[in-house]
């Protein structure tokens, strides 16, 4: 979570740490990676040490920088901690609505259990919810329509006044119905979803969402054989557990159950980052407190 509290070059340090990179960490602000790359160096030369060894694949901590980060750590969580005690304070005898978009079943999962730690913390905030699609997010946004969207973070990207803020990577799957061949694997390569029979999530689902699916297969190296196109999970799951196709969805979104088989997928370029997504100037006092509470719930172990 941003604070303002604290140097913009502090925060690009310790999400480079924790994210591996400094692509990952540039992703996360929606910054170039250069731009992550010139805070740290002008860090390291405020401080005149290195914070990071260079030399490999990934950048890894120094033993300054190992204990630079310990630091700020500590001194991040203070500053959250504190913006989160003002908020509360700031909010307890408001009534106020927060508007959420939700896509499906992460948060049908999750929402309700997010609802409750923020009701204790916030009783007079009414919690409005609208069923979205992957593409009508942002424009529930845009127009003022929501306060919060969840989704697919690719939906928001580029999207001019809105911050995201990634909550988990899915795990793509195949699945696939019990009469299918692969029904008893549990790992495929990417490779080997040349020859099947696939069926797809719609543009009507979220145009962004659909391309990148396609971009993907093009990655891979394949020319998916799409033998339908649906506009939801339900339909999707329907068609391949009659044994029409298989599909490429997360195991996130999947309820487990004994009429489908989920194989991992080995060497794709199929990805997707579960996301919150708000608009930029959004006045809604407590909105912060939200975003915070949806943040430590997903990084709970």
């Amino acid at each position: 979570m941003d604070t303002f509290m604290l140097d913009r070059k502090i925060q690009l340090f310790i999400s480079t740490v924790e994210e591996g990179s400094f692509s990952a960490a540039a992703s996360l602000f929606q910054i170039s990676q250069s731009a992550v790359s010139q805070q740290i160096r002008l860090l390291e030369s405020e401080l005149d040490v290195l914070l990071f060894d260079r030399n490999g694949y990934r950048p890894v901590l120094t033993k300054v920088g190992q204990c630079f980060y310990k630091h700020c750590k500590v001194i991040y969580e203070a500053c959250i901690e504190a913006e989160r005690q003002v908020r509360l304070l700031a909010t307890e005898n408001q009534d106020c609505r927060l508007r959420l978009g939700v896509t499906g079943p992460m948060e049908e999962h999750d929402l309700p259990k997010i609802a409750e730690i923020f009701k204790k913390q916030a009783p007079k905030v009414m919690l409005d919810i609208k069923k979205i699609t992957f593409g009508n997010g942002y424009k529930g946004l845009k127009e003022g329509i929501l306060d919060v969207a969840f989704g697919i973070a690719n939906d928001f990207k580029d999207k001019d006044g809105i911050r995201t803020v990634v909550l988990m990577k899915h795990r793509i799957c195949v699945v696939c119905s019990l009469q299918h061949p692969w029904a008893k694997k549990s790992m495929i390569q990417a490779s080997e979803l040349a020859d099947q029979d696939i069926i797809s999530l719609s543009k009507n689902v979220g145009s962004q969402f659909y391309l990148d699916f396609l971009k993907a297969f093009e990655k891979d190296g394949i020319v998916p054989h799409i033998i339908k196109e649906v506009d939801s999970l339900e339909e999707m799951l329907l068609a391949v557990r009659l044994n029409q196709g298989i599909a490429l969805t997360s195991r996130e979104v999947i309820t487990p159950d004994k009429t489908i088989c989920m194989l991992d997928v080995a060497k794709t370029h199929h990805h997707a980052e579960f996301c919150l997504a708000y608009r930029k100037g959004n006045q809604n006092p407590c909105l912060p407190l939200f975003i915070d509470e949806v943040i430590s719930y997903y990084k709970k172990p």
